[in-house]
């Protein structure tokens, strides 16, 4: 598994220093809100990830009257570390300075579940097309796309995107236009192929999922933004475009179906489906990362209890793969069985502490 042993902050979020080490299995994070329970799961997703599920900013996470952060850790036997001083940063794997971020990132995987989450079930369709690239980027090949070319990938199809929808928007003539049609056709059709496999990859994972934790039957299917091979719908869609001055068709407008024991999840289901459903979703991303990489991700659960009743709380946390290692947050504890293996902290009046 990628298992977190130790965690140290230095001038993150709310924390002059922290040092933190997780049990094995099971840890949970618990006291009154406001504490940093939520920071230490981000500066854990920070260190192995190289980014923040809550902020794209990184001067955001340096401490109030500071410059820079520093953050470091142990993943099996390996010490990872990163010091930032917005925008530049410094990686380092035991110790040695890392020119590129490739070989630091194959240390760690995690799946990340927070309050925004929720949106998956009815937010916006970008945040569908996150979680499949959240996969994506993190996958270590066996059929389906690895994290390397997935990354190429999508870095020239945005870039190629962002350009193109420049010149739609200026008015610039249709020749200039088409001379982006190869590139984006091309990172395009391999961007709906992976994303088109990791969904059929992913489906049995959560209606497994789903129907460990509530019992109910969730489905989920792949809406791609374009048909293959993408250059003919960039042909078809010409006119509509030049007219919208925007590209119409493609990777970006890729959306993920749910349906909630046959109806429509987005429209229909409770807050404590959506819960249920978003929890599916990303326990389902782990079991396809453990299934395909052998190792299993770093869970990072903040605040899932909210909206469960006990019999899907209790089912919840026995859903969590035996071999992963999951970090969660939670304000009370109270009506919650813990697992005989789980390690837990508390923040008091003389902050983290076992409890």
């Amino acid at each position: 598994m990628s298992r977190l042993a130790r965690l140290s902050l230095r001038s993150f979020r709310c924390f002059e220093s922290l040092q933190y080490e997780p049990g094995p299995r099971l840890s949970f994070l618990t006291g009154p809100n406001a504490r940093g329970k939520t920071s230490i799961l981000e500066a854990a997703c920070m260190l192995l990830r190289l980014r923040s599920p809550r902020t794209l900013d990184n001067r955001e996470m340096v401490r109030f009257g500071g410059d820079s952060f520093a953050l470091d850790g142990y993943v099996r036997e390996t010490r990872l570390s990163i010091t930032c001083t917005p925008p530049s940063r410094i990686l380092k794997l035991d110790g040695v300075v890392q020119a590129k971020p490739s070989e630091y990132l194959a240390q760690g995987r995690i799946v990340w579940f927070g309050g925004e989450d929720l949106l998956l079930v009815n937010g916006p369709a970008e945040r569908r097309r996150k979680l499949l690239d959240s996969a994506g980027l993190q996958l270590a090949g066996d059929g389906l796309s690895d994290a390397i070319s997935y990354a190429r990938n999508l870095k020239n199809y945005e870039r190629a995107l962002r350009s193109r929808n420049l010149l739609l928007r200026e008015g610039k003539p249709r020749a200039q236009i088409e001379a982006y049609d190869i590139l984006l056709s091309e990172s395009g059709d391999s961007l709906l192929e992976s994303r088109a496999a990791l969904v059929r990859a992913l489906a049995p994972l959560v209606a497994e999922a789903c129907r460990a934790i509530s019992g109910e039957c969730l489905e989920i299917s792949y809406l791609p933004g374009a048909s293959r091979p993408m250059k003919e719908s960039l042909e078809v869609s010409r006119s509509e475009e030049i007219r919208l001055r925007q590209t119409r068709v493609g990777p970006q407008r890729d959306d993920l179906g749910l349906q909630l024991d046959g109806i429509p999840a987005g429209s229909f289901a409770s807050e404590g489906q959506r819960r249920t459903i978003a929890l599916a979703l990303k326990l389902a991303v782990a079991a396809l990362l453990t299934k395909v990489n052998v190792v299993a991700p770093l869970l990072l659960l903040d605040d899932i209890f909210g909206e469960l009743d006990p019999r899907r709380r209790d089912a919840l946390l026995a859903g969590i793969p035996t071999d992963a290692q999951a970090i969660l947050t939670t304000a009370d504890l109270g009506g919650i069985v813990l697992p005989s293996d789980s390690q837990v902290h508390r923040f008091g009046e003389n902050g983290l502490e076992a409890a």
